[in-house]
């Protein structure tokens, strides 16, 4: 996401407006969401001084409104197939920094309950399993 100002590309189009999935949503994954945090912070460091941690924590409302604000994004959002939302990873060289996240958001952009049940059970089960093979060792 180190270049948020990235124009959508031509397959992307072609799969927003011509690909019809039916009840299975889309959601983009906004990768390197790290360096548009520092372009936020960098752009707000010549506007004003604040303490380091006020600094990270209007960063990131301001690197999300940079996002939410993307050319890209709204284009996206106009055309056939819109994605039903998004998720900004980060952090990613930490375990699973991610993963809740994007499970959450998943759960979220499904349409029906029973599918949201599915996955919501899934997940509790392979934690069971995480857990099981966890104590075995």
């Amino acid at each position: 996401m180190d270049q948020y100002h990235r124009t959508v590309l031509a397959a992307e189009e072609k799969f927003f407006n011509e690909c019809n999935i039916g009840n299975v949503p889309v959601l983009l994954l906004f990768t390197k969401c790290d360096a548009l945090l520092v372009q936020a912070i960098a752009s707000l460091t010549e506007e004003e001084e604040l303490p380091h941690a006020k600094m990270v924590a209007k960063g990131e409302q301001y690197a999300e409104s940079m996002l939410k604000n993307n050319p890209a994004w709204e284009l996206l959002q106009s055309m056939k197939y819109p994605p039903k939302g998004y998720v900004q990873l980060k952090d990613l060289q930490k375990s699973e920094e991610g993963c809740q996240l994007l499970l959450e958001r998943t759960v979220m952009a499904l349409n029906e309950e029973a599918l949201q049940k599915l996955l919501v059970t899934t997940q509790q089960t392979n934690i069971m399993l995480c857990i099981e093979y966890a104590l075995r060792r």
